[in-house]
This record gives structure tokens, C-alpha cells and sequence, in this order.
């Protein structure tokens, strides 16, 4: 297992001592929160599809969508696209 430092300022200590027995799982929190706004930065820009933000972000394609949604970010369909989710 590996193992690292992190300096953390004492007026953030204080909010992390009640967690102190699960900072690991807060630590993958947060990493999987930063991949999934990384990813929505990314599509927001036209830099990438929906696709590839959810291999970004490790979740299904259904999940970034309810994930742009709630950040205020509208997916970009294509005519074929909206057919095909129609059908």
C-alpha cells in the first residue's frame, strides 16, 4: 500500500477530525468528484463527447448526463441522436 503526505491547513483539521478514521474515503471521494468536473470542463467546451466524458469520469453515458444536468450544463444532441433515443 502506498503511502504519502498531505499538508492540510489547522482551520481544515478541525472540520477532518471527525473523519480522521476515513480520510481514505474521503480522499477517493473527491478524486472521483475532480474526474467527473474535469470531464463535464471538458464537454462543456466542445473538447469531448458525451462518450468519452463518461470514460473520464468512470461512470455510464445516462449518469454524466444527469451529472451536466445538475451543474446547469445542457447535453448537445444531434438530430440522429434525438431519433434514436426516440425510437
Amino acid at each position: 500500500m502506498a503511502k504519502t503526505t498531505v499538508e492540510i491547513p489547522d482551520h481544515k483539521m478541525a472540520e477532518l477530525e471527525a473523519y480522521k478514521d476515513r480520510l481514505g474515503d474521503l480522499l477517493l471521494l473527491g478524486l472521483s468528484q475532480v474526474k467527473i468536473q474535469e470531464a463535464l470542463l471538458l464537454y462543456k467546451r466542445g473538447l469531448i463527447s458525451i462518450g468519452r466524458a463518461a470514460e473520464i469520469a468512470g461512470l455510464t453515458e445516462q449518469e454524466v448526463v444527469q451529472q451536466a444536468r445538475a451543474f446547469g450544463i445542457q447535453p448537445r444532441w444531434s438530430e440522429a441522436q434525438v431519433q434514436e433515443e426516440l425510437t
